[in-house]
Parts: C-alpha cells; sequence; structure tokens
C-alpha cells in the first residue's frame, strides 16, 4: 500500500523548544476513517502517537498521551471530538460511541484519560489486565484474539504482553494496518517480561501468516535514519528521525531475533529497532 505516511515529515521538536512553533497535536489524516496524531516532542520527549479509528457506530481512539508542562495542558479530546464531528459532517455519519483504550498502562500513553472520564457517550477503558480482557471477550489471554466491530469496520484484538503486562495490539483488516503500540516501533524496545515479550512475537509473527500487513505502525520514533543508529533518550529534537512505518518484514525480523535469543535476552541492535530486556 502506497501513502503518504511513508515520506510523511512529523513534527520532531526543535533545537530550544521555548521557541518551538511545533502545535501541541499534528494530525494527519491516514486515510477517510483513520487519523493519526502525534504528540509535540518539546511537550514531552517521549512524543507519542495516537490513533483515532471510526466506523459507523463507534470510533477507537487508542492511547492518551504523555503528560504535558503544567500551563500546557494537551488538547487531546477537543482534538478528537473535532475529528470525529469533522468526519461526521463530511461522510454523513450519525453519532458514534467513543471507545477510549490503551496499547498499554505506561504513563505515556494514559495521562489524557481524565479528559475522556465521565463524558457523555464516552467508554474509557482502564488500562489494566483484566480490564481489557472482559472489554475486549479475552478469556485466554493472552492467547487468542477478538474481534471488535466499530460499524463496518472489524477491528483484531491481539494480546502482546511482555513489554508491559496488559499490551495489546490491534489490526485493522479495512486498511492492513497493524498498531503495535510499544512492542514494535523504529526504536529501543524495552522488555519487562522476557518469556512473555519472546511468546508474542511468536504469536504476532503467526498472525501475519493468514494476515496482509500494509504497515506496522508503532507509538514512537527513536531510530534516526542511518540503520542501527537512534537518538538518546530525553532527546527533544529528531530533525532525521527514522519513517513511523516499519513493514511485515520487520515483524517477522523481529520474531526472529527474539527467537534466537532464547533463554538468554541481551540488547540487540537491529537497522529499524532495538531490544533492550530490562
Amino acid at each position: 500500500m502506497s501513502n503518504p505516511i511513508q515520506t510523511l515529515r512529523w513534527i520532531h521538536g526543535a533545537p530550544d523548544c521555548a521557541l518551538s512553533t511545533d502545535p501541541p497535536i499534528q494530525v494527519f489524516r491516514f486515510d477517510a476513517n483513520t487519523f493519526i496524531l502525534r504528540q509535540s516532542k518539546c511537550l514531552n520527549f517521549e512524543a507519542p502517537f495516537l490513533y483515532l479509528l471510526l466506523g459507523t457506530q463507534k470510533a477507537l481512539l487508542l492511547d492518551t498521551g504523555a503528560r504535558s508542562p503544567a500551563g500546557h495542558p494537551l488538547p487531546l479530546r477537543e482534538t478528537a471530538i473535532s475529528l470525529i464531528q469533522q468526519w461526521q459532517t463530511e461522510l454523513g455519519h450519525p453519532a458514534v460511541r467513543l471507545i477510549v483504550a490503551h496499547s498499554h498502562s505506561h504513563g505515556d500513553h494514559m495521562a489524557g484519560d481524565a479528559q475522556f472520564a465521565g463524558q457523555a457517550n464516552t467508554t474509557v477503558i482502564q488500562p489494566a489486565t483484566e480490564a481489557v480482557k472482559d472489554f475486549f471477550h479475552l478469556p485466554n489471554w493472552p492467547d487468542g484474539s477478538a474481534e471488535f466491530d466499530l460499524g463496518g469496520r472489524i477491528l483484531t484484538i491481539l494480546p502482546l504482553p511482555g513489554h508491559e503486562a496488559s499490551h495489546i495490539a490491534v489490526y485493522d483488516a479495512t486498511t492492513e494496518v497493524l498498531l503495535s503500540g510499544d512492542t514494535l516501533y523504529p526504536g529501543l524496545l524495552t522488555v519487562e517480561d522476557w518469556p512473555a515479550y519472546r511468546n508474542s512475537s511468536a504469536r504476532l509473527a503467526n498472525f501475519t501468516v493468514d494476515h496482509a500487513v500494509s504497515f506496522v505502525l508503532g507509538a514512537h520514533i527513536e531510530m534516526k535514519r542511518t540503520a542501527r543508529h537512534m537518538y538518546p533518550l530525553g532527546t527533544t529534537f529528531q530533525p532525521d528521525e527514522h519513517p513511523l512505518p516499519l513493514l511485515a518484514q520487520h515483524i517477522q525480523a523481529w520474531h526472529n531475533a527474539c527467537d534466537a535469543m532464547g533463554d538468554h535476552p541481551h540488547h540487540d541492535v537491529h537497522d529499524e529497532f532495538i531490544i533492550e530486556p530490562l
């Protein structure tokens, strides 16, 4: 699949954030029913990517961003609601229920939850394994998967513990995009539970045998365009960062790397990512 996302230049911070003109959130419309949001690195060096997927009955917002400095709140809910209303007007769709989910429970993926709590026509899924299992009907966690229908748009929810216990991936059959959170992206892949992570890599690789993947879209960019090189953690200016999308072949390469380490995980550098067991 050809898409401008492959060459898109995201907001990537500034040499002096006091002089930055970046918006707090950059919005990219991947297709008519999909928006990708990036938080400014000058608000938080993590600069996570958030995903808004729209169907005829529900909208799914995956992740709510990282904490911003005091006095600079991230305008996430107003941005998401504005995009949904724009989409409704353009395509003539009725109101949809907003489901706020999380790739996992780390703080840079859930800082904006309070903006959505108690809001009308909105459900916030708590970022904890039992809550995720219950909402998406995943009784055999971490095995199995679940379909989640947005209305004319079927998502597959895949348990991927290892980076963090409640981690999931989301596969969209319509776009063939896999949203991989912090499990796989162009950056430093930290691992809390190595056996779980290694098993997750095998399950995700097996999933792609029967499901076409156009792009693997993660939650961060930390690698440079130069193979095997990454920006130091905490960097707020990344002028030569790696493109966001990875491809299906990178899932297999990642799985092969995890499998090769067996029961002896270690710092493992690859062109597009670095595996870092904690």
